[in-house]
This record gives structure tokens, C-alpha cells and sequence, in this order.
């Protein structure tokens, strides 16, 4: 199904839709209705899993999550790839050795370790706003003590290590699994996500505008962190955010205004998705 003039879009969720106070502007708002009844299609592209989307999220008829191990088109998964056992395993080892906290997530739960979690709140007691935000990301989490009982995992986040990316990159090679790291590093010490290296969401999103039978030179992708890369390169338009790291500017094609300052609806007004 060829769309002639429209476009496919791929939007990343975290410090593009939204900002740190979980909220969409007015104009994004817009932008993403306006867009839509232009007959373009919109599809979310992020690295949370899909149990950890806000419904209004889940509404797209394209959904890519967990940093592109899952790949969804009007409800129906048409990719998932899980950690097998002995990966579950490995992870788990690798961020106990970089006394890291971490939650193992997936696609119907966020699985955390009790014991995890309550050092977790010894860590963050005390830090005001800081600490309300990290806690509330667990705080419907399904406490797990056996990683047999964890099902259907994409992915590994982790926070607070005491090892920064690259150790972590390079321990994980022999694995075939890479690590990005968060957009709210700054607040969450050295943070990020543990992914299998051959799923992205730059191939995630060649895998859907094939189903699609939509040209690649005919996508556009907006994101801000690390993990939005391959994404950013994989599109025919790869737009990054104002607030987006300086490295993930580097490889754009572009750059708009921050998520705070509406920048998916100067994007989408650029490129002509509204008028």
C-alpha cells in the first residue's frame, strides 16, 4: 500500500512527546491530530516496553517498543524477540557486579526484585522530586524474586551503577548485546537500557515500512536519546529534538526546538505534515 504524498512517522515517546513532567503540549497535541486527519501515519517508536506505555500511546496504529524487540501494527505483534533464560541470567549478573538497580522488562510486566527495589529506596530517600520520580516508575512493578518467573523480557534497565557505558558496552560484546544510556542520566547516575545488539529501532522501523510497503525515503523519525540513532539514520528524515544529546544532533538531518517548546509541532510544520 504505496500513500503516494504521505509520509510515515516514527515517534519516540520520552523527551519528544513527552517531557520529564509526563505531559504532551497543546501544540503537540495538535500536531499529531492535524497530521493524522492529513492522512499520514503515525507510529510510536520507544524504548519503553508496551506494558509501560501510557494508553493514550497504545492508540497508534504502529507501535514499536522496547527499543525496537517488539513491533506492533493496529494491535497485532507482528515481531517479539525475549531474553532467553541464560541471557536473563548473564544481565542479571552483569549489573549485581556493577551494583547497579535494575528491573528486567517486559511485555506485559516490569519485573523487579523485592530486595532491589527496597535498596532502590535507600538510595533515593531523601532527594525531594528526584525521588518521587524514580520510585514511581516501579511502583506497579511486579516484584519478582526468580528470573524463571519473569516472561516475556525485551530488556534490562539499570540505574545508579558504579560502572558508566563504556565498561558496560564492552563486557556485553560477547553477549551480542549493546547498552544505550538514558536521556535522565544526569539525575539517575549512570543509567541505561540492555538490549540484544541485531534489534533496534532503526531496524524495527525497516521492518515495518517493508510490512507497509511504504519506501523508507518516505518515513520520518523524531527522537532525542541514544537509543533513537538508528532511527534517526534508518529514516529518510531523521529529526532531532532541542533537549536531544549533542551526539544524537551530530547524526541528524535535522534539529527542532526542544520537547518543552513544541518541537514535533515545528517539526511536522517544516516538513509540510500540517499546514
Amino acid at each position: 500500500m504505496i500513500f503516494d504524498s504521505k509520509k510515515l512517522v516514527f515517534l519516540d515517546i520520552d523527551g519528544t512527546l513527552i517531557s520529564e513532567r509526563h505531559r504532551m503540549t497543546e501544540k503537540t497535541i495538535q500536531a499529531l491530530r492535524q497530521a493524522n486527519d492529513n492522512g499520514h501515519i503515525l507510529c510510536i517508536c520507544t524504548g519503553r516496553t508496551y506494558c509501560e506505555m501510557p494508553e493514550e500511546m497504545k492508540r497508534f496504529d504502529g507501535i514499536i517498543s522496547a527499543s525496537g524487540a517488539c513491533v506492533m501494527w493496529k494491535k497485532e505483534v507482528l515481531l517479539a524477540e525475549y531474553f532467553s533464560e541464560k541471557e536473563k541470567e548473564q544481565i542479571a549478573g552483569l549489573v549485581k557486579e556493577a551494583d547497579a538497580i535494575y528491573a528486567m522488562e517486559g511485555f506485559e510486566n516490569l519485573y523487579m526484585k523485592k530486595e532491589v527495589y527496597e535498596c532502590l529506596t535507600a538510595r533515593v530517600k531523601g532527594r525531594g522530586e528526584e525521588e518521587q520520580k524514580i520510585l514511581d516508575l516501579f511502583r506497579n512493578a511486579c516484584f519478582c524474586n526468580e528470573l524463571k518467573n519473569m516472561e516475556k523480557v525485551h530488556k534490562c534497565s539499570y540505574f545508579y551503577a558504579g560502572k558508566d557505558s563504556g565498561w558496560f558496552k564492552e563486557k556485553l560484546k560477547k553477549w551480542d548485546m549493546d547498552v544505550a544510556v538514558f536521556s535522565q542520566s544526569e539525575t539517575r547516575g549512570n543509567s541505561g537500557e540492555i538490549t540484544k545488539s541485531a534489534f533496534s529501532k532503526g531496524s524495527a522501523i525497516r521492518y515495518l515500512s517493508s510490512y507497509l510497503e511504504i519506501p523508507i525515503e518516505d518515513t520520518i523519525a523524531i527522537g532525542d536519546s541514544e537509543n533513537d540513532i538508528g532511527m534517526l539514520q534508518a529514516a529518510g528524515v531523521g529529526i532531532a529534538m532541542g533537549n536531544a544529546f549533542d551526539y544524537v544532533k551530530k547524526v541528524a538531518d535535522d534539529v527542532t526546538s526542544s520537547v518543552d517548546e513544541d518541537g514535533v509541532y515545528n517539526a511536522f510544520q517544516k516538513y509540510g505534515l500540517i499546514s
